[in-house]
């Protein structure tokens, strides 16, 4: 493809995307890798340079109020972007067993219908990229690839426990925090019900992110005598937290409106009354198990599953009671392989039979 069809196809996309609503989301899908039918993604948010501010102010998808977050720092949109990558990465990860995997489309609505339902699904989808642009701000900023913040100097004046003293670079949490909410809450209006769940939820992604942090340490002295320890906190891996969330998905409360007071609340006083880092739902999810456009659902019909697992990847639920279907497939690998001095490896090829389970 020339590059004068490359452009064209850039022009075209930009103003598909000027002409239907979009969430910042869509900033994942733009940095993500090219398929054969898009534009490399640098050519439709290009890297950020000077001219950030007309970059922002040209993305129709964004709200006024991220765009102005957004003209304010020269290299956020990068940022932002991996933030919004990180988030749906780690939603598939984690539910990469499960009848609902986390779906993306190449389009303006990127998660499809599933947002259209006040499920937990929707909940974890909120949580986890609220969680995600705060991490990814928060480490952009100890890192020095934000102009605006840094690290977290402020811990330094804490007592430190007597064993060690503060030093190296904490990382920035509440910098990271209060940006996510800015930016992530943007469009989101507490006068409607989805507008409440998304809140309670993206607020519950963020302190999930604060309350995963480490303390790091680096001992300083004459042969590993350690007479002086310096420590520092960092946020926990991505990973860790997206595992932290999908727990709260599956005790994740229902709950319903006070219509007076604008305000979540549970069903019945029996219930657990949830906290602010427990995720909230307002409708029962679908099965998920057959394609329904209605709902976004893509069904499981040729889906992997575990044969002798009694889990959700386990091919009884995962298949619906449809049954199962095997395929048995020899797989070369590299086996026996010893170090040659010097300086190579040499293997043997070998060959093994697995069976693989898929959903009739």
């Amino acid at each position: 493809m020339g590059s004068s069809t490359r452009h064209y196809i850039s022009i075209i996309l930009v103003c598909i995307l000027q002409s239907v609503h979009a969430s910042w989301w869509y900033l994942a899908i733009l940095s993500s890798s090219p398929t054969s039918n898009s534009p490399p993604a640098e050519q439709v948010v290009p890297k950020l340079q000077s001219d950030q501010g007309s970059r922002c102010s040209n993305l129709a998808f964004l709200t006024p109020r991220q765009k102005e977050l957004c003209e304010h720092e020269s290299r956020l949109l990068n940022v932002v972007s991996q933030g919004a990558s990180m988030g749906i990465s780690e939603c598939q990860h984690q539910f990469s067993a499960r009848r609902w995997n986390c779906s993306t489309y190449n389009n303006t609505s990127v998660f499809g219908k599933v947002l259209g339902i006040k499920s937990r699904e929707t909940a974890y989808i909120y949580a986890i990229s609220s969680a995600g642009v705060m991490y990814s701000v928060t480490r952009g900023c100890a890192r020095g690839d934000l102009e605006h913040c840094g690290c977290d100097d402020k811990i330094r004046w804490r007592k430190a426990g007597g064993d060690f003293e503060w030093g190296g670079c904490s990382e920035n949490t509440k910098y990271g925090a209060k940006f996510s909410k800015e930016f992530v809450d943007a469009n989101e209006k507490t006068v409607d019900e989805s507008g409440l769940m998304n809140l309670w939820n993206n607020e519950a992604g963020r302190r999930t992110v604060k309350t995963s942090m480490e303390l790091l340490c680096k001992c300083h002295g004459v042969s590993a005598t350690c007479s002086v320890k310096i420590c520092w906190r960092k946020m926990k891996s991505f990973r860790a937290i997206g595992a932290k969330l999908k727990a709260k998905f599956d005790g994740a409360s229902l709950v319903k409106v006070n219509k007076k007071r604008r305000k979540l609340k549970r069903i019945t006083i029996d219930m657990k009354k949830p906290t602010k880092k427990d995720l909230v739902y307002l409708e029962e999810s679908p099965d998920y198990c057959n394609v329904d456009a209605k709902y976004g659902s893509l069904g499981t019909r040729g889906r992997q599953c575990s044969k002798d697992s009694y889990g959700l990847d386990g091919c009884t639920l995962m298949c619906c009671g449809r049954g199962y279907h095997t395929i048995v497939k020899e797989i070369k690998e590299n086996c026996d392989c010893k170090f040659v001095w010097c300086c190579r490896i040499d293997c043997k090829r070998c060959s093994r039979v697995v069976e693989m389970h898929f959903c009739n």
